[in-house]
């Protein structure tokens, strides 16, 4: 993704109102016969399982080289359109620190997670975004639909998925934006998780907020509510209006540091420099806050 700098109201994006499938392939840099080429077919991933933290696993679809490239192209154009304030990722210059940050200071925090999002992203959706969002003809929204998904569906290691699963439910996403502000409420979203807070969340709210997710064709789990309490949000916890590093955090800070010290070797330099990174940013959003 580009610089906020750089970013664009979606009308100036260059792939509003794309006319033709020649004019697409000569922006993402590929001939027509590659264009063809590239357009949903499953010889172009490989598939395996990620073991995911319950002991579960999932199957990612990682695209070959070329697939790859196209879809970051997409991803980098998309990404380029001046984003809502309420999508903290994948968006450039904001974090998972700034999605916490968002909520300080709540009340009440209530989130949930919508349940294997790329999957329940359907291609159909995808190109009602290229279609009617977008406003491309059907033949270069079918195109770029069947470049963006694995099958019927998004792909779950595209580089273009975190990107495409928001705008493929932008409706969705506006829908649930009015519902919140008109409840006085704060939203954010960060790929699949929805954290909203307050003075006063209602359940009638929730309930609402809901049933627009549903009514998508997407699911909803992990839904958590504090009211008073510390919360996580984001692998951050709100604490007193403050951000705080999760206890977990801490000791895996310990654990590196003394992996470090006994075998300061490029791996154990690099993640304990990473877990101060993270301690650091919090520490600086608190200050900035």
């Amino acid at each position: 993704m580009l610089t906020k700098a750089r970013s664009y109201p979606l009308t100036r994006s260059p792939l509003y109102q794309m006319p033709s499938k020649r004019k697409l392939a000569a922006l993402l840099g590929v001939s027509m016969s590659d264009l063809r080429r590239l357009s949903g077919h499953e010889h172009l991933y490989t598939h395996f399982p990620v073991r995911k933290k319950d002991g579960t696993s999932r199957i990612v679809d990682n695209p070959r080289d070329q697939l790859k490239r196209v879809q970051r192209r997409l991803s980098a154009l998309l990404g380029r359109i001046a984003a809502p304030d309420v999508l903290f990722c994948p968006v450039k210059g904001r974090s998972y620190v700034d999605n916490a940050a968002h909520h300080r200071g709540g009340r009440v925090v209530h989130s949930l997670d919508i349940k294997k999002y790329f999957p329940s992203t359907t291609r159909r959706r995808v190109f009602w975004f290229f279609n009617s969002v977008l406003c491309c003809p059907r033949d270069v929204a079918t195109i770029l639909a069947r470049i963006a998904c694995c099958g019927e569906n998004l792909a779950t290691g595209s580089p273009l998925s975190p990107i495409l699963a928001y705008y493929a439910h932008v409706d969705v996403w506006e829908e649930v934006a009015r519902l919140a502000a008109a409840h006085d409420c704060k939203l954010s979203i960060y790929i699949d998780d929805v954290t909203i807070s307050g003075c006063h969340v209602p359940g009638t709210l929730i309930w609402e907020i809901k049933r627009v997710i549903y009514a998508s064709g997407l699911r909803y789990h992990k839904e958590k509510r504090a009211v008073d309490r510390p919360c996580e949000v984001t692998g951050v916890v709100l604490r007193a209006g403050r951000l705080c590093v999760p206890n977990r955090q801490h000791r895996k800070l310990r654990l590196a540091r003394r992996q470090k010290d006994r075998d300061p070797c490029p791996k154990s330099l690099g993640t304990f420099a990473g877990l101060v990174g993270q301690a650091y940013q919090i520490a600086t959003a608190n200050r900035g806050g």
